[in-house]
């Protein structure tokens, strides 16, 4: 409390010249100390953003004055957060799961939103105010989502996939939404708005062809391609005010334009610092706005909670199962969406604005949106263990072929187990190129196991910690089992459940970390290997000779070339 009393009269003192900056550097240092704080506990970081917002603010403090330049700061937030999301949109991701992405979100969103609605309006919500509760809770978060799947090598698994495709539906129908409701409601007056968002939908792919090589001119400087990337997003933003349509609108579609940009990746590093800036301020911003709410907006954020948590992933469970994919797939994909969208802090900021919901709702939806959020970094962090505990309600559907997954090539006449075939696992396949028969390759991308059958080499898609993997790879009649996947406690099941069948067999599995390696020996693997450890050696021994000799450096990098291409050809 000294520090906030010694911040409130450093304030009274500021020049107004100065204001504005003192404002914003207590915002950035008392976020910092949250933040900080946060993650030793291993939170998520947003809900201390918005923390921020509550304590400076009029709620409790009220150390930030010129509240209105706040606001507008954090709208450059919102269009960098609908930019991010924009950029992680890719049109062909939606070829291999088109069905249960655009047919089975779509109907999760009507799902949804139809509950939502039905119950606000039986807690006694009246006028525009049910629409926007309906659409806050269909929608699921792209940005959280991508990040914590990313983090877990999972973006390219079937479930991965799945999950993409429907959070583009979900981004698409949000901003379908965000222009009808900034319209007045009326048809003609929605179909202007649609109308225009479709131009620049239209503008952003035409954009999208012609941007390319440009970016390719700038790619070598970091400090003008960061200029040329806030420039195309400020393009779009200000095309969207001359439109007449949100600003939202105008980022999403520059995040579109560059999504399938080569130089995406650059763009995203790039972008990310000072994207990062303004969207504190931009949730620091929702913090000083919320305000106490009743007994009766605490009963509608219990039932919406239980919506977004419960419903919603049981839903997507059974529309992915419906679709003819596995039990496991359904749950994996349902359990990764139970949480509100980022579009849901710019709907509510919509509605408060135009008046279509009140101060108590606003700060109620907005709570819905930080616990669903901070929640599901639990869920989809201990995905298998929930997958264990909680799939059970799926078992009504087992009578559903899984159709979709049937991706085999096997003959159970195989002396090595593989699981895992991207990078490593390639070059281990790759020595058994002239003995095809005598491995059985067990991999979690769809598209690796559909280039290997069409190779004609013998492999299953699926994960080895689902029982019904192992009993069909006939695992007992294996001399060797190879493991490239890098999880520690999946490597540790794995070796517990050979030991069991028969400690005889040899087994081989990967670490990244040195007391993980060790552990795993105890455990019983006969050869623990380290990418990074090996990796460091090879690269040493390679810098040490290279110095003193070019053309033998010239000579491994063209055979080390000729090897990734033979190891691409083959799966790919």
């Amino acid at each position: 409390m000294v520090l906030f009393s010694f911040l409130q009269n450093l304030i009274k003192e500021v020049p107004p010249e100065l204001a504005i900056l003192t404002e914003i550097g207590i915002i950035i240092i008392i976020a910092t100390l949250l933040a900080f704080l946060v993650k030793i506990f291993k939170q998520p970081l947003i809900p201390a953003y918005i923390l921020t917002g509550v304590i400076i603010g009029p709620l409790v403090l009220g150390l930030i004055k010129d509240h209105q330049l706040i606001i507008s700061l954090s709208q450059i937030g919102v269009a960098f957060l609908i930019f991010t999301a924009g950029i992680e949109i890719k049109f062909k991701k939606l070829k291999e799961v088109g069905g249960v992405s655009s047919i089975g979100g779509i109907i999760q969103i009507i799902i949804l939103f139809l509950l939502a609605f039905l119950v606000s309006s039986w807690l006694g919500f009246t006028g525009k105010a049910p629409v926007y509760i309906g659409l806050i809770v269909a929608f699921s978060s792209t940005t959280i989502v991508v990040a914590l799947l990313a983090g877990k090598n999972e973006l390219d698994s079937l479930h991965g996939r799945i999950i993409i495709g429907i959070l583009l539906i979900q981004d698409l129908i949000a901003i379908i939404a965000l222009a009808i409701l900034s319209s007045d409601f009326y048809l003609l007056s929605i179909g202007i708005v649609l109308g225009k968002a479709l131009l620049f939908g239209f503008f952003a792919f035409i954009l999208s062809k012609v941007g390319n090589k440009f970016f390719g001119k700038v790619a070598d400087n970091r400090e003008l391609l960061l200029l040329v990337s806030i420039s195309f997003l400020f393009l779009f933003v200000i095309g969207s005010f001359i439109a007449d349509l949100s600003l939202v609108i105008g980022a999403f579609f520059a995040g579109i334009a560059l999504a399938n940009s080569d130089y995406k990746t650059e763009i995203q590093s790039n972008i990310s610092p000072l994207r990062g800036f303004f969207v504190v301020i931009f949730f620091v911003a929702l913090g000083m706005q919320l305000k106490i709410i009743s007994s009766s907006f605490v009963t509608l954020l219990l039932i919406l909670f239980l919506l977004v948590m419960i419903i919603k992933p049981l839903v997507i469970m059974c529309l992915v199962r419906f679709f003819g994919y596995e039990k496991r797939t359904a749950f994996l994909t349902g359990n990764a969406l139970g949480q509100t969208s980022e579009f849901s802090f710019v709907i509510v900021m919509l509605g408060a604005s135009l008046g279509h919901i009140n101060s108590e709702l606003f700060s109620t939806l907005i709570l819905l949106t930080i616990l669903t959020m901070s929640f599901t970094t639990y869920f989809i962090s201990h995905e298998r263990k929930f997958a264990e505990w909680f799939s059970w309600p799926l078992n009504i559907l087992e009578g559903i072929k899984s159709r979709k997954e049937e991706l085999e090539y096997i003959d159970n006449h195989n002396k090595v187990i593989l699981f895992g075939c991207h990078r490593m696992g390639s070059l281990i396949l790759k020595q058994f190129e002239k003995n095809k028969e005598d491995i059985l390759v067990v991999d979690y991308n769809p598209e690796i196991i559909r280039a290997l059958i069409k190779k004609r080499v013998p492999c299953l898609y699926g994960d080895f910690m689902h029982e019904e993997i192992l009993n069909k790879i006939n695992i007992k009649k294996a001399e060797c089992v190879i493991s490239t996947v890098p999880d520690f406690d999946d490597n540790m099941c794995l070796i517990r459940k050979i030991n069991t069948i028969n400690s005889e067999k040899i087994v081989i599995v990967v670490a990244s970390k040195i007391h993980e390696a060790l552990e795993l020996y105890k455990q019983g693997a006969d050869y623990v290997i380290l990418p990074k450890f090996i990796g460091g050696e090879v690269a040493s021994s390679i810098v040490k000779k290279a110095r003193t000799n070019k053309e033998w450096l010239k000579k491994i990098k063209k055979d080390h070339k000729k090897r990734l291409e033979s190891v691409h050809r083959l799966l790919y």
